[in-house]
């Protein structure tokens, strides 16, 4: 009914995480505003939005929120402050466009740290860093900045997800933590500048590739 493809609609020049891989994304996500798509895509380090019109748009890509896109960071922050190798998109404001919200998990794979394209983890640089984010993003003006963050958390280089509850919570999943032997971990925090810990599990030997709370297997149960 409707295709969308990568090579007709990016350049194929970008692939900051070198081939094969430049197009690999975690999340498809439906603007109910204005029919539109917002795609996660880990290999580019952007979130696009695609014309999709509910099946009548042209697939053009609208915009690119990311490390050299189409957005500005309102703070004047380093390229660092921008998304890297993100995962679980998430539209966490009443409207899906015009100023609105998204939260994601942000890996923080390949940051890169400052103007001249330091990358972390490299030699002389910084390690790298996760965390959960919640992004305000102001379609008009083409802004974006960092409204809410928690940065104290292990180095997860893949996976993960960010979901806010509804006590306001932010529950996050840090899906592949480095270390041996490698393992997952989820924890709730409040939504305070600085976060506090509400509960944390952790699992070994296992990857978490999304974990977010379910309210119910059970018609008409909730706990």
């Amino acid at each position: 009914m409707w295709v969308w493809d990568t090579f007709d609609h990016l350049d194929v020049n970008r692939h900051p995480l070198a081939f094969p891989d430049w197009t690999h994304s975690n999340a498809l996500i439906y603007s109910q505003d204005d029919g539109n798509l917002l795609l996660s895509m880990r290999d580019q380090s952007w979130v696009i939005k695609i014309d999709y019109q509910d099946g009548k748009g042209s697939g053009d890509v609208l915009w690119r929120l990311g490390y050299q896109g189409d957005f500005t960071l309102s703070s004047g922050g380093s390229p660092a402050a921008w998304h890297y190798g993100q995962h679980d998109i998430v539209i966490v404001s009443p409207n899906s466009s015009g100023v609105f919200s998204l939260s994601m998990f942000d890996n923080g794979w390949f940051r890169v740290l400052d103007n001249n394209g330091d990358i972390c983890g490299t030699a002389g640089q910084p390690a790298c860093y996760s965390r959960a984010a919640i992004f305000q993003v102001d379609e008009a003006t083409r802004t974006a900045s960092v409204v809410w963050e928690d940065t104290n958390l292990p180095y997860s280089l893949a996976l993960g997800s960010t979901r806010i509850q509804t006590n306001g919570d932010v529950e996050f999943d840090e899906g592949f933590i480095p270390d041996s032997p490698f393992k997952s971990v989820v924890q709730e925090v409040t939504p305070d500048a600085n976060p506090q810990l509400v509960w944390q599990l952790n699992v070994d030997h296992q990857p978490g590739y999304r974990i977010f709370r379910l309210p119910s297997l059970y018609p008409g149960v909730q706990w």
